[in-house]
């Protein structure tokens, strides 16, 4: 078997923010042991005071303050019998892509697999890697279909043209497009640790798109809720003048859903090797004001209606629900959990 014992020491990397903080929850909830990293130790008094009460006994935490520091993961790593290695930038205020966004995600997940490597032990059995829909979604004419065989190329040629030249502004790195790069490069290091260094380990990576649902993590204000969140946040709160949809293809899953299938792709035994596209479905921000609306959760009421809803792309997500045996969160269920989870910051 390639997949952690049940009760194991399971290791989630970045356990203070969204995604790690209900992996952690969810896996403490089955009875598994979790050591977490944080870079601010404070931020899990939170937890611990908080979701983790009655799990406090099982869980422990290791500093790691920085991802890209040689040797970052060697003590956090040792006697796991699994990794859901989470931590990784997502943000938008970039001044240099490459010191912001991509070095960190791509040098940290090389960092994580080494150590797991040569510090973990031999009963580690498998790690997951969160990736992204960044990693696989590149623009396409209206009607395509994604899915966990296509790569992101796009992005990463953008990266790769501002870092041979980055006073020329005909090689702009937009914010966005530099995230997307950090996570379809990082994803790509990932498969290359794999195939050149073959750990004893399996792996799998997890592709989700827009996270949405409660938050259950410390946010100490309105501009502290992380990105995904917060431009849904933005809708409740009025900020947004109007809606714009844009041309890039949207779609949702929730939070709680994205924790499941790190922790199913570390219980199934048929994951190993694979990457899943953790996606509920499309989805557009006037269908989101729509169910604000519903439950009247807006602040300001005049935006417009949705009117007939034709997605201009679509998402496999058979493999996630055949393999990990995913259910998915509706979007109405997802962005009412969120609205009542964010709107004491209100």
């Amino acid at each position: 078997m390639t997949t952690p014992p049940k009760g194991g020491l399971i290791l989630v990397t970045g356990v203070t923010g969204y995604i790690a903080s209900w992996t952690a929850l969810k896996l403490l909830e089955q009875g598994y042991k979790v050591r977490g990293t944080a870079r601010t130790l404070s931020k899990v008094e939170f937890l611990k005071n908080g979701p983790f009460a009655k799990y406090v006994s099982n869980f422990e935490v290791v500093e790691v303050a920085d991802l890209e520091d040689n040797g970052a993961f060697n003590e956090a790593v040792k006697g796991v019998d699994g990794i859901a290695h989470i931590a990784s930038p997502f943000h938008y205020k970039v001044t240099d892509p490459y010191v912001d966004l991509i070095n960190p995600a791509v040098n940290g997940t090389v960092n994580l697999l080494k150590a797991a490597k040569e510090f973990a032990g031999p009963q580690l059995k498998r790690v997951v890697i969160t990736s992204s829909f960044a990693s696989l979604v590149e623009p396409h004419e209206p009607g395509h279909t994604f899915d966990e065989t296509q790569w992101n190329q796009f992005s990463v040629d953008l990266a790769e043209k501002y870092k041979a030249d980055p006073t020329n502004p005909a090689n702009e790195l937009p914010p966005n497009q530099a995230y997307r790069a950090s996570k379809a490069l990082a994803e790509r290091a990932l498969w290359k640790f794999v195939e050149t260094e073959k750990p004893s380990f399996e792996v799998a990576a997890i592709n989700p798109v827009f996270v949405f649902g409660p938050v259950i993590h410390s946010v100490k204000d309105a501009e502290s809720i992380n990105t995904s969140v917060h431009l849904l946040y933005k809708f409740i709160a009025g900020l947004n003048p109007s809606v714009e949809e844009g041309p890039a293809p949207k779609a949702f899953v929730d939070v709680r859903d994205v924790a499941d299938a790190h922790i199913r792709a570390l219980q199934v035994e048929e994951a190993k090797g694979q990457r899943f596209f953790s996606v509920a479905g499309p989805f557009t921000w006037a269908e989101v004001i729509d169910v604000l609306r519903k439950h009247n959760k807006l602040t300001k009421n005049d935006y417009p209606p949705t009117g007939e809803v034709v997605p201009p792309f679509y998402y496999n997500n058979t493999k996630s629900k055949e393999v990990l045996g995913l259910n998915y969160i509706n979007l109405e269920d997802c962005v009412l959990a969120t609205a009542n989870s964010v709107e004491r910051f209100l």
